[in-house]
C-alpha cells in the first residue's frame, strides 16, 4: 500500500473510532439505550485496532469484529484487566447482533454498568491510539 493510501485509511479508522466513541457516550448520557451505547463502544475500539493494524502492517485490516483477535493480529500484549474488559466488550457486539431469546444484555445494561464499560473501554481505546504515535 502506498503511503498516501495508508494515511487516508488510517485517518478513516481513527475518525470512525472517535465518532463512534462520541456516539456511545452521547447515547449513554441522553437516552436509556444502553445496549446501543455498548455496541458503539465496541465499534470505537474495533476501529482503533484497525487503525493500528493499518499503521503497523501497511495493509487493510482484517474483515472481522473480534477485539481479541484484532489485538493478537496487532501483536498487542494485554494485561489481565485489559484482556477481561475487551472480552466483555466483545460480547456486547455479539449479543447486540445476535440476541438470545431472553436478550440478557438488556437485563445487565444499566446506566452504571454501561458507564463502567465506557470508562474502561475509553482507557483501552486511548492506549491503542497512543501506539499510533510510537
Amino acid at each position: 500500500m502506498d503511503e498516501s493510501k495508508k494515511k487516508r485509511l488510517l485517518a478513516y479508522w481513527v475518525k470512525g473510532s472517535n465518532l463512534d466513541f462520541l456516539a456511545a457516550t452521547d447515547i449513554s448520557l441522553h437516552t436509556k439505550s444502553y445496549v446501543q451505547a455498548l455496541f458503539f463502544l465496541h465499534l470505537s475500539i474495533e476501529k482503533a485496532l484497525k487503525a493500528l493494524y493499518v499503521n503497523e502492517f501497511s495493509e487493510h485490516a482484517p474483515f472481522c469484529h473480534g477485539l481479541l483477535y484484532l489485538t493478537a493480529e496487532c501483536k498487542l500484549k494485554l494485561d489481565d484487566k485489559k484482556q477481561e474488559v475487551l472480552a466483555d466488550i466483545n460480547e456486547f457486539n455479539l449479543e447486540t447482533r445476535y440476541p438470545d431469546e431472553e436478550f440478557e444484555l438488556n437485563k445487565k445494561a444499566t446506566k452504571n454498568f454501561t458507564q463502567k464499560y465506557i470508562n474502561n473501554g475509553e482507557d483501552i481505546r486511548q492506549w491503542i491510539l497512543e501506539k499510533l504515535k510510537d
